[in-house]
């Protein structure tokens, strides 16, 4: 299935990720025994990113990735729930990565103008989150109208949560 084949191509990925966040850690920790902020935030989002290959794998395992003609009534809610998590934790994923980003580049010796920018780029990152997470846990009310047919479900229109996707 499609299912399986992007999971054998975002695992290898994946393992890099967390392979390399280890090693940076380690460099932090061995020597100097200090984290800094940037170390957090990575730590956030290596941990999000994880959570979210999972959910994923739940989901494939329950049939995403096949046509829907071989996926039981059941399985096709559970995929959708778990596509649900894959959104809201995904979301955090990208989020805490600029962070630590972001705090990475602070590190570096630069203008006044270029930190302010810095800081100003880690602002919107917590201000969108803010902003976007809560849509996107209520975009269906109830919340299990994402997932199910709920009779007298209100949803925000796609095209609302894609603008928001791309402003964030």
């Amino acid at each position: 299935s499609t299912g399986q084949k992007a999971l054998y191509i975002l695992a290898p990925i994946v393992a890099i990720g967390i392979l390399l966040y280890l090693l940076r850690i380690f460099t932090r920790i061995i020597p100097r025994r200090k984290m800094n902020s940037s170390d957090y935030m990575s730590t956030f989002a290596v941990l999000a990113a994880t959570i979210t290959y999972i959910l994923l794998a739940k989901a494939v395992s329950h049939g995403l990735g096949r046509h829907s003609i071989y996926i039981t009534p059941e399985n096709k809610i559970r995929i959708l729930q778990y596509l649900y998590g894959v959104l809201i934790v995904g979301l955090l994923t990208s989020v805490f990565s600029r962070i630590s980003v972001a705090c990475l580049l602070l590190e570096l010796q630069s203008s006044k103008m270029w930190k302010a920018v810095l800081w100003v780029t880690i602002a919107f990152q917590i201000v969108s989150l803010i902003s976007t997470l809560p849509l996107e846990v209520s975009q269906c009310r109830p919340i299990r109208a994402y997932w199910e047919p709920v009779a007298g479900r209100k949803c925000i229109s796609p095209a609302v949560m894609w603008t928001l996707g791309y402003v964030s």
